[in-house]
């Protein structure tokens, strides 16, 4: 079929044809259409590098399917994301082991989920245990970094361990971050109390991200310096945020990217297990009328239950900046994060692409979708 819309980087009109899954041309109109507020753009479609389930299902869960593996992963295209890491969270290890081989194994026997999964995302178990810095990581499965016991988990997901979320305070955390980094593992601080001196030490060692900065951290904190200050301040750190409207007031996601700057932000869903599900009690964790998912009967996040769409549109409100430098912050800087090539709307290329409109500030919807040539309309549900 082929598509006209506005570009993502030129803000010109043009057309793209797709054959097969790839972009066989792109072609700028000779006569263009007059320029609205409301014409539709292409971009490439978006990449989420922290994902934790959805209905229910956890990637760390021991009953893990590889059927809710697939079904969760091809969800992910109503939500305009076309690539994306599964994370899984703190768990016992036999239970990560499972979600790993399970993951390997959706991966292995459909193709379309291993195209869409660009790795996987380990977000503990070396976090910190302390009240406040776990968030709803449970503290009897953390534990100091182990190298041997890393290996067993990459091996079980088949090499696709990507990106690691760890507390640098941990004994033995800068050695680890170091061999990771050498390894190819992109490292990413996270769930940490960790001080000034030791913060610069994993930095030195390899670390490059700051996991979900502002959050997974005691509610209350020295005015400073405290850790949010200290990773807002190392500029050779990114950041991912979670602009889900409830985890980073409006005026926190404004100074944190106006300190990380655009070029090192990374928004991610952090789309917890419960992702999708009505509202209601569902053991130890809720989904609160409000939409927000929480631990049950406390006002403690435990992940989001919004798509990418919901953050754009939030930054977009807080810092107006369509079509670029807002869409590299869910495209061209996580694959650079990742060290992977960015994607783009180019001839030979997937097609991978959203069509998106944008009136004015803070007014970003999503239309559909094309993952890998497949198109599909924009789910509102989250």
């Amino acid at each position: 079929m082929n598509l006209i819309a506005r570009d993502w980087e030129t803000s010109s009109w043009i057309e793209i044809a797709i054959r097969d899954g790839v972009v066989e041309s792109v072609e700028r109109l000779d006569d263009p259409a007059p320029v609205g507020v409301d014409d539709p753009f292409v971009a490439p479609a978006f990449w989420d590098v922290q994902t934790n389930g959805r209905w229910g299902h956890s990637f760390s869960s021991p009953d893990l399917t590889v059927d809710q593996v697939v079904a969760i992963v091809r969800a992910q295209r109503e939500l305009g994301t076309a690539r994306l890491c599964p994370t899984l969270v703190t768990a016992p290890i036999d239970h990560m082991l499972h979600g790993l081989r399970t993951i390997a194994s959706a991966c292995e026997t459909h193709p379309d989920v291993a195209r869409m999964v660009v790795g996987i995302h380990l977000e503990g178990p070396y976090l910190s245990d302390l009240p406040g810095y776990r968030g709803a990581h449970p503290p009897e499965a953390m534990h100091d970094p182990d190298w041997d016991e890393f290996e067993r988990l990459q091996q079980a997901s088949g090499g696709r361990v990507i990106l690691m979320t760890l507390a640098p305070e941990r004994t033995g955390a800068i050695a680890f971050i170091s061999k990771a980094a050498r390894a190819g593992v992109t490292v990413a601080l996270g769930h940490t109390a960790a001080d000034g001196p030791t913060l610069r030490a994993a930095v030195d060692a390899g670390a490059r991200l700051s996991t979900h900065l502002g959050n997974g951290i005691v509610a209350e904190l020295p005015r400073h310096p405290n850790p949010i200050w200290r990773q807002a301040a190392e500029d050779r750190l990114w950041a991912s945020l979670i602009a889900d409207g409830w985890h980073l007031d409006p005026d926190v996601l404004r100074v944190l990217v106006r300190a990380k700057g655009l070029d090192r932000v990374v928004l991610v869903s952090d789309a917890g297990w419960l992702s999708g599900l009505p509202v209601g009690t569902y053991g130890d964790w809720a989904v609160d009328p409000s939409g927000k998912i929480v631990v049950a009967g406390t006002p403690y996040l435990a992940g989001s239950n919004q798509g990418l769409e919901t953050g754009l549109r939030n930054l977009d409100r807080v810092v107006p900046c369509f079509p670029r430098p807002l869409l590299d912050t869910v495209t061209t800087n996580p694959a650079a994060l990742l060290d992977r090539p960015a994607p783009r709307i180019a001839p030979g290329e997937p097609a991978n692409l959203v069509v998106v409109r944008r009136p004015e500030p803070g007014a970003f919807t999503l239309e559909r979708t094309c993952v890998d040539g497949v198109w599909v309309e924009n789910s509102s549900n989250p």
